[in-house]
């Protein structure tokens, strides 16, 4: 990896051009976040930067109606890599985002110097609960494919890990794999208190420092990781 180059992260984007979605209503803070985002970026990630995004990038349904918000974040600055939310309905699941300037894990940089794995992820379920087999199939599905990306990058120098939802029912394989650190989305401000507790800025969990960018934690601002 070259020495210049720097990976920031900033997931949560909720953008929302051609459905007219406005985050306002869920605070004052999230007043302008798309212009806030754009300068703030440009103000922070040079240009052979690597740029992660950590889901839940368009509220669009459809994929036609994610367009002007994916071209939007390709413009970017930085190599911009993107996994998918659970808001990103409009992103068919387990492929990769297929748009220009955005790519998808398993990535490699730098002759293998740089490596990138990453999956949505899912939540514990919750014991009893009607839903729990359900999850369960979902979280251990996502285990699996996650378990692939670090493979494809297992022989990479220094490997990075991203996720949508926290990652903490993934640390055993994620630490195990060497992972420099994990970035990952989701947990808002306001959040209940028993997912608060998984917004972690920089601690190490596990042996493996985690930080969460939920882009309203972060003052819209993207997060150095490494």
């Amino acid at each position: 990896m070259a020495a210049a180059r720097r990976v920031w992260a900033l997931a949560d984007t909720h953008l929302g051009a051609a459905v007219g979605k406005s985050m306002d209503r869920f605070g004052d803070y999230w007043h302008g976040h798309r212009e806030k985002i754009l300068v703030n970026t440009r103000n922070t990630v040079g240009p052979e930067d690597v740029f992660l995004l950590p889901g839940d990038l368009s509220w669009a349904m459809h994929r036609r109606d994610a367009i002007m918000d994916l071209s939007f974040l390709a413009a970017l600055p930085g190599i911009k890599i993107a996994i998918k939310g659970n808001h990103d309905y409009w992103w068919e699941s387990g492929r990769p985002i297929g748009y220009p300037g955005l790519l998808s894990p398993p990535v490699r940089l730098g002759d293998g110097g740089l490596g990138i794995a990453g999956t949505r992820g899912w939540f514990v379920p919750e014991p009893g609960s009607e839903t729990e087999a359900a999850d369960r199939r979902v979280l251990e599905r996502e285990r699996e494919r996650l378990v692939r990306s670090l493979e494809a990058i297992a022989d990479c120098e220094t490997r990075l890990v991203m996720t949508h939802y926290p990652p903490q029912p993934f640390l055993p394989e994620i630490a195990a794999a060497g992972a420099a650190a994990v970035a990952y989305g989701h947990v808002h401000l306001g959040s209940l208190p028993k997912d608060e507790i998984l917004a972690v800025d920089g601690a190490l969990v596990g042996g493996v420092p985690l930080y969460c960018v939920a882009c309203d934690r972060i003052n819209f601002t993207p997060r150095r990781i490494l």
